[in-house]
């Protein structure tokens, strides 16, 4: 008797962002809590695709859009050199585990040094479901300082 195995590991993809994942990528949005609709992704997209200081990557297994990270470069009086935020990433909570926060994160450097920037951030809630993420960004290298401070306007 012979066995035939259809079984294929899955094929992770890191690409730049394309107009057919807004949908997915509105999806993941809410995913994190972000309230948003299919119209203003569509604005917030077009305004950051239209600008060279911002970068989409998105990851796809086996075609199916499961991840996104999104850049912005930043100069400031802080820094001398140019560093890259991180202003948001998020993985389908069905894929967490599997390495595609590091991939995406790992994506993110490489974008970033390319744009010569010499640093990479992002900011963390400190709400108790944001826990995982925070350990996540400690686990791959990111080191926490300093606090945020904000004022509605």
């Amino acid at each position: 008797m012979t066995m035939n195995s259809s079984l294929s590991t899955p094929t992770l993809c890191i690409r730049n962002f394309k107009w057919d994942d807004l949908e997915r990528l509105t999806a993941l949005m809410r995913e994190l809590n972000y309230p948003t609709t299919l119209a203003v992704m569509k604005e917030r997209m077009e305004e950051m695709e239209s600008s060279p200081l911002h970068c989409t990557l998105i990851a796809e297994v086996n075609d199916k859009v499961v991840g996104e990270i999104s850049l912005r470069n930043v100069v400031s009086y802080a820094n001398a050199e140019p560093s890259t935020q991180i202003t948001s990433i998020v993985v389908d909570k069905d894929y967490h585990g599997q390495g595609i926060g590091k991939r995406l994160v790992r994506n993110a450097e490489e974008w970033s040094k390319s744009n010569g920037s010499k640093l990479l951030f992002l900011k963390s809630g400190n709400r108790v479901e944001r826990a995982p993420a925070r350990s996540f960004y400690k686990h791959i290298g990111f080191t926490n300082v300093g606090y945020l401070f904000s004022k509605s306007l």
